[in-house]
């Protein structure tokens, strides 16, 4: 077992200070590390995801540019009256106009069969049928005008011009983890194309396309990248690179060779080829592009069928997010060094702060455990200073508690002194009364039997029932003088209370009071006399019920403080409630608010001692016009440990 570290207080706070220091600074070091690398690359992919969307957002705005003209150009009545006289050269002259406005490289039109009817790009060639062509076919089809990516074949472009067939070829540069082909060359166009029906009469009588090849082409990349990246530049690279690949290809890019060349002819790893161009879905993450690592996302794009046949590519470089985390490292340490240099200067003055109350709490505390209740004098408003308040506040509640307790024990020595003197007076004189009331009972019972003059038999009638009334005031005196012996045995207090309501419920007196009964499940058994627990509570409903002249609501609550061990019931009515100044009086024996002849004043006063003769306690709590509601706990010492667990109820 390791040695118990032995030194001075002030030592040990500096150990401990320097450990949590130096623990915290490389725990933070390490945690902020985490936490920024983990932010920054998140950051870099969600930025990568926003410029790869909006790059799409560019590329589709572009082909939909070109559908807009060429639609508008079909709805010309001009255009479609030269389709049906054939006037070819007005035809070429407007579809060069718009070729140029467009800036697009390809703009012809066919007759209703696809038959090339004039080229801007080649005047001389015509005739030759393009019904095979997607999106000419698809007009014709659908008479809907079409638009989206799409290949121009070798063959096409060279009926074009030879300028648009170089321009399209493209050497194939093997790249190292590039999927292998046997192509040099990439011959065919990829093109932004749109078509659309030329009606006269409602009839088909031609088809107008054009489209701009992407091969070699680098304004729409270069305008996206400008867009997104404003020429922005990290380490003497550009920031941010856009490509468009033709199956994984590179035909248009801004990405540059180490010579400065764009890299056009350069492949797409394999990886990537098969989860954008086979599988369909966007790739996003850090990728080696050429002679940088870039966090780069890969989009596919799909011509108008749905299928794959190119790539979209944003790519930011790593860099930008690496000089972000040196960064932040260099900062989160810096803050370290200076918080850990504050700490260690501070410490001999928190030291000091500390040390300094201690020692007053410990003499105090000695005080204390002699019974001496001893202030300490404070003059901080630091956290010891609060501790030292707080144990003042201690001491006060502790002397204040101490006077309560003593004033408390001595309000019930009292009570119980007064309850056993009254008693022991109230038996004797009820023994001295009994006899001869008995005596008065029985005479006037006979003459009223006897006496046949009206007036004296009812003089007679009033004599018999007012010793009946003694008798009773009697019987009660006996009652709260004679302490019962009591007869213990379990019972669940819920059907002690359930037994007595189902039989106060029929009485007459209830009958315009609503009883509610809130009963805590599995309550415990305990232990008690149940006719005298019985007793308490029906001398606390008959209360209830004639403080409810008008009726009301008599609510009868229970539940277990599994802590204190205590069964707690509350009798609770909506009656016309107990002044404050006659709730210290209640449960004095004689003492009454009812009226002259409706009570004895010894109900509470016979329910307070059976309750103390259990071991438990009442209280009450009353507001005049409200109600009152009397609380009783029982002690519950033992208790089957698996109710243990039930919580108390609102009582």
């Amino acid at each position: 077992m390791m040695a118990p570290f032995k030194a001075k207080l002030s030592t040990k706070l500096v150990a401990s200070l320097m450990s949590v220091v130096i623990i915290s600074g490389v725990s933070s070091a390490i945690i902020s590390r985490n936490v920024i690398n983990k932010n920054v690359v998140g950051q870099a992919y969600e930025e990568v995801r926003g410029h790869l969307n909006t790059a799409h957002h560019m590329y589709n705005e572009r082909v939909m540019v070109i559908d807009l003209l060429i639609r508008h150009l079909s709805s010309l009545g001009y255009l479609q009256t030269a389709i049906i006289q054939n006037n070819r050269a007005l035809l070429g002259e407007k579809l060069k106009e718009v070729k140029k406005e467009l800036d697009i490289d390809i703009m012809n039109i066919t007759d209703a069969k696809g038959r090339i009817i004039i080229r801007a790009n080649n005047f001389a060639m015509y005739g030759d049928n393009m019904s095979g062509d997607y999106m000419v076919r698809r007009v014709i089809e659908t008479q809907k005008p079409v638009y989206g990516t799409d290949m121009c074949t070798r063959e096409d472009l060279l009926k074009e011009s030879r300028e648009l067939d170089n321009r399209a070829t493209i050497k194939v540069k093997k790249t190292p983890h590039a999927r292998p082909v046997k192509r040099e060359f990439v011959e065919d166009g990829m093109c932004l194309k749109a078509a659309a029906p030329v009606f006269s009469g409602g009839q088909l009588i031609g088809v107008i396309y054009g489209a701009k090849i992407l091969n070699n082409s680098f304004k729409l990349v270069d305008r996206i990248k400008k867009l997104l990246f404003r020429d922005e530049r990290v380490g003497g690279y550009e920031l941010g690179t856009v490509t468009i690949f033709m199956d994984d290809i590179r035909v248009s890019t801004n990405v540059k060779n180490r010579d400065g060349s764009r890299a056009v002819g350069t492949q797409i790893s394999e990886e990537v080829y098969e989860k954008v161009f086979e599988q369909g879905d966007i790739w996003l993450d850090k990728a080696f592009v050429v002679n940088n690592w870039y966090i780069s996302g890969y989009s596919p794009i799909r011509n108008i069928y749905g299928k794959v046949v190119g790539i979209l590519y944003v790519g930011i470089l790593e860099e930008k997010y690496n000089i972000i985390k040196r960064n932040a490292a260099i900062f989160s340490f810096l803050i370290i060094i200076i918080t850990a240099s504050i700490g260690i200067a501070l410490s001999i003055y928190l030291i000091r702060s500390i040390i300094t109350p201690l020692r007053a709490l410990v003499g105090a505390s000695k005080d204390l455990a002699r019974g001496v209740y001893c202030k300490i004098d404070v003059d901080s408003t630091d956290e010891m200073g609060y501790l030292c308040k707080t144990f003042n506040t201690m001491i006060d509640a502790l002397s204040e508690n101490e006077k309560k307790l003593k004033e408390k024990t001595q309000m019930q020595m009292v009570q119980s002194e007064k309850l056993a003197s009254l008693g022991r007076l109230a038996s004797g004189i009820a023994h001295e009364i009994n006899n001869p009331l008995t005596g008065v009972l029985s005479y006037s019972t006979v003459l009223y039997d006897e006496v046949t003059n009206p007036a004296h038999r009812e003089d007679l009638k009033i004599i018999i029932d007012e010793t009946l009334r003694c008798r009773e005031i009697v019987k009660g005196i006996l009652d709260f003088a004679r302490e019962t012996r009591i007869e213990k045995q379990p019972a669940n207090m819920n059907k002690v209370i359930t037994d007595l309501m189902s039989l106060l419920e029929r009485h007459v007196n209830f009958q315009n009071i609503q009883i509610k009964k809130d009963l805590a499940e599995n309550l415990p058994e305990i232990s008690i006399d149940i006719n005298q627990v019985k007793s308490v509570f029906n001398n606390l409903a008959v209360n209830a019920v004639d403080a409810m002249h008008e009726g009301g609501i008599l609510t009868i609550r229970t539940g277990y403080d599994a802590i204190r061990k205590r069964i707690l019931i509350t009798v609770s009515d909506t009656g016309v409630g107990i002044e404050q100044k006659n709730l210290t009086r209640i449960f004095d024996p004689f003492y009454t608010t009812k009226e002259t002849g409706k009570g004895t004043g010894l109900g509470l006063s016979v329910t307070y001692g059976i309750i103390e003769r259990h071991g438990g306690s009442i209280r009450v709590e009353s507001t005049v016009g409200q109600g009152t509601t009397f609380t009783i706990e029982f002690p519950a010492d033992t208790v089957n440990p698996v109710l243990a667990e039930v919580k108390p109820n609102n009582v």
